[in-house]
């Protein structure tokens, strides 16, 4: 009988393969649509500001639309993407697919296939800004990938990413190959993956070339030898009677960094030298701790300034006992609010109002001229801390119209649920903070408008900084 089954077997598998039957999926339709559900039940019962920029019967189709697709089942690629797609669709840029929660299996997925290239999109223009592949000098123009223009490769990509409401600058910023971008190495190839023979490109001119497709650790290797990332360190640089700040991040998470005394030690050292230009450059700055931004403020003012305060939101008192097991956290104790909130008028849950922060004027304060540099990067605390230099007159904003929004902000507390059969997690923020009145649906816009330039760009001339430069007539 065991040698009949195992004939039996063998010609049974003999017969798909012959038949050409595709295998079976990574993940059952059972075990895929139980994910899709966990997680809008996650969303529904812990996201603070669900419904503020898309309406229930948005979220359900977008999740009904969700579950049609993998009603045959799906694989692990597939799950990440549809994730990916439904946290988008809240429109809260909090809510995503991060890639530093991810699970091993995720993450392999994800660096499995990429460019060995680092890509920069400006006026719509594809741009190399360094490559590992001989054949695609930097400076290059792709009008091609895959067949995709860039056009076509925007309008496919921009339901996967993340921004506050309408800030759709911040979620084209993320197709650049930099420290708060990488869709087009995490998500593009999921979406367009490559020929078997490698990546097809197509350059201006016409000329058509493959590149090899590289793990997201090949790819590092390949480009370590030419390209220098953007250092995140905070820097200040002296030249000539400028002085540029590089702020690129609040976040120092356990980093031991010290902030506050950089700079006091950068004020101090600007009085010394007696430099009255200053070009504070944000533009890389994401968020954070929101009391860096306030303590740069400090230096800048000669009076006192509050910061707007506004109503808190939770979704929830307690968590449903049902999801803790699938969610993690750096505290937990922000799943339970009992005795600290109280139902509001419009049937959420209220936590005290947030006060608002009175910035007190900081020695040595800095008397000469401020330009501060921002764009769609800027989000979360990035976005308060320009929202703030702009309000308190401390700096004249020059660039693009920043991330965030002024109708308000989840985040502050965080959690991230990892659905069980696929491995995928998606960040969920738990507090929403609401600032008082009817605020446009829109980020910070600057003083100058100042958008980066294709010529520029291929030259190496950073566009906004000139800008800057010539505004303090240097």
């Amino acid at each position: 009988m065991k040698n009949l089954l195992i004939a039996f077997g063998l010609a049974l598998s003999v017969t798909f393969a012959a038949a050409g039957a595709a295998p079976p999926p990574e993940l059952s339709a059972e075990a895929a649509q139980r994910d899709l559900r966990l997680l809008q039940r996650a969303l529904v019962a812990l996201h603070p500001g669900l419904y503020r920029y898309t309406t229930p019967a948005q979220l359900d189709a977008a999740f009904d639309t969700a579950r049609a697709e993998v009603a045959g089942g799906a694989s692990r690629a597939q799950l990440y993407l549809l994730a990916t797609r439904l946290a988008a669709t809240v429109r809260c840029g909090h809510t995503w697919t991060n890639p530093a929660n991810q699970t091993p299996a995720v993450q392999a997925l994800t660096g499995r296939q990429t460019l060995p290239l680092v890509l920069r999109f400006v006026e719509g223009r594809l741009l190399v800004r360094a490559s590992a592949a001989p054949t695609v000098p930097a400076g290059s123009e792709l009008l091609a990938i895959e067949g995709q223009s860039p056009a076509r490769i925007a309008q496919a990509l921009l339901p996967y990413l993340r921004a506050d409401g309408s800030t759709d600058g911040k979620r084209l910023a993320q197709l650049d190959d930099d420290e708060n971008g990488g869709a087009m190495q995490r998500l593009f190839p999921l979406l367009f993956p490559p020929s078997e023979a490698g990546w097809r490109l197509r350059l201006a001119g016409g000329r058509e070339v493959v590149v090899p497709v590289l793990s997201a650790e090949a790819r590092e290797r390949a480009l370590a030898a030419g390209w220098l990332p953007p250092d995140a360190a905070w820097q200040l640089h002296v030249d000539g009677e400028v002085a540029v700040l590089t702020l690129p991040t609040f976040s120092f998470w356990r980093d031991g960094f010290d902030g506050r005394a950089f700079l006091d030690r950068a004020f101090a050292e600007l009085a010394a030298r007696g430099i009255r230009r200053l070009i504070i450059d944000l533009r890389r700055n994401e968020g954070g701790d929101d009391a860096l931004g306030r303590a740069l403020l400090a230096h800048l003012i000669t009076e006192p300034y509050e910061t707007p305060g506004g109503r808190r939101e939770s979704a929830y008192e307690r968590v449903p006992y049902a999801l803790a097991r699938y969610l993690d956290t750096w505290d937990f104790s922000f799943f339970d609010r009992t005795g600290r909130v109280t139902r509001g008028p419009n049937g959420r849950w209220q936590l005290p109002d947030s006060p608002s922060q009175r910035v007190e004027p900081a020695a040595p304060h800095f008397a000469g001229r401020v330009v501060a540099l921002v764009g769609p990067q800027n989000s979360s605390a990035g976005y308060l801390t320009a929202r703030d230099l702009q309000a308190a007159r401390a700096a004249t904003l020059i660039g693009q119209p920043t991330g965030g929004n002024q109708r308000g902000l989840n985040g502050g507390q965080l959690a991230w649920i990892t659905l069980p059969a696929s491995g995928v997690a998606v960040d969920i923020p738990l507090l929403a903070h609401l600032p008082p009145g009817n605020p446009p649906d829109a980020g910070v816009q600057p003083d100058v408008l100042v958008v980066p330039r294709w010529a520029d760009a291929v030259a190496g001339v950073d566009t906004e900084m000139v800008a800057a430069r010539r505004l303090l007539g240097y």
